[in-house]
């Protein structure tokens, strides 16, 4: 395979408390290629949503490195990661916390485009009106405030601005997760669309291996901050090695597909 879009390289992150340091992540190492879905999976506290904050450069690792197109992003002057973050997106659990709730569903998808000093104000609007229609949003309600929509809408918009910028990578962070059961296969369904069309790679977080069973090319495991199995899709369903990776399995929640 070519050289992946992004990699992380032995890392691991520390965090000190007052009760000691805790090992959030111990030594991992994960990929993902141009246009290629990983999914990581864990439950709540494997270190998976702090290894996505690392890859995305959010948070610096202990030790190890994160390497964007090749690029170490814990070496990278300030000026130079900034050129870079718009190529990489996140997308978060709860999408009405990571929206601004005072500007509207228009406002929002146009704001990172602003910031980037991206075209005029007209061809902003103009293609943040393009960015919620490809997401399912009618662009008749684009002047209405996060609020005013449902979960999935939510997080609809949210999709959209993370797409503003054109990315290369998403990384997607139980982005299912707090959406009722008929909505999540709604969700699941435009992501594979707008891999497709848009030849996006993807970093996609879950708890639920019935969620990236729908998306992922290959699933990573993480138990206790560590990755512990690795491996094609289809592969780690038919065979799972791991014990972890079983137990996981076993409680596997079916995501429900409305007719």
């Amino acid at each position: 395979m070519s050289e992946p879009l992004i990699r992380a390289t032995s890392v691991t992150k520390v965090f000190k408390t007052r009760a000691g340091e805790v090992r959030a992540v111990d030594d991992v190492s994960l990929s993902v290629h141009r246009g290629e879905t990983v999914g990581l999976v864990g439950e709540s506290g494997s270190g998976k949503s702090t290894m996505a904050r690392l890859m995305m450069g959010l948070q610096t690792p202990t030790s190890g490195r994160v390497e964007f197109d090749g690029h170490d992003l814990g070496t990278l002057p300030a000026r130079e990661l900034r050129v870079l973050r718009p190529r990489m997106q996140m997308v978060f659990q709860n999408p009405y916390g990571s929206l601004l709730p005072h500007f509207s569903a228009l406002g929002n998808v146009m704001e990172p485009l602003r910031l980037h000093d991206r075209g005029s104000k007209e061809s902003r609007r103009t293609a943040a009106l393009e960015l919620l229609d490809l997401v399912g949003i009618n662009t008749h309600h684009a002047e209405l405030y996060p609020r005013q929509f449902s979960g999935g809408q939510q997080q609809r918009i949210a999709i959209a601005r993370a797409l503003a910028l054109e990315p290369e990578l998403l990384v997607c962070d139980e982005p299912t997760s707090s959406l009722d059961v008929s909505i999540q296969a709604q969700i699941l369904e435009l992501f594979t669309d707008l891999r497709d069309r848009l030849g996006l790679s993807f970093l996609f977080i879950s708890h639920n291996l019935a969620v990236v069973e729908r998306l992922a090319d290959r699933v990573a495991v993480m138990n206790k901050g560590r990755l512990v199995e690795e491996s094609a899709t289809e592969e780690l369903f038919r065979d799972p090695k791991d014990p972890y990776t079983q137990q996981l399995l076993a409680a596997v929640l079916p995501i429900r597909q409305e007719s």
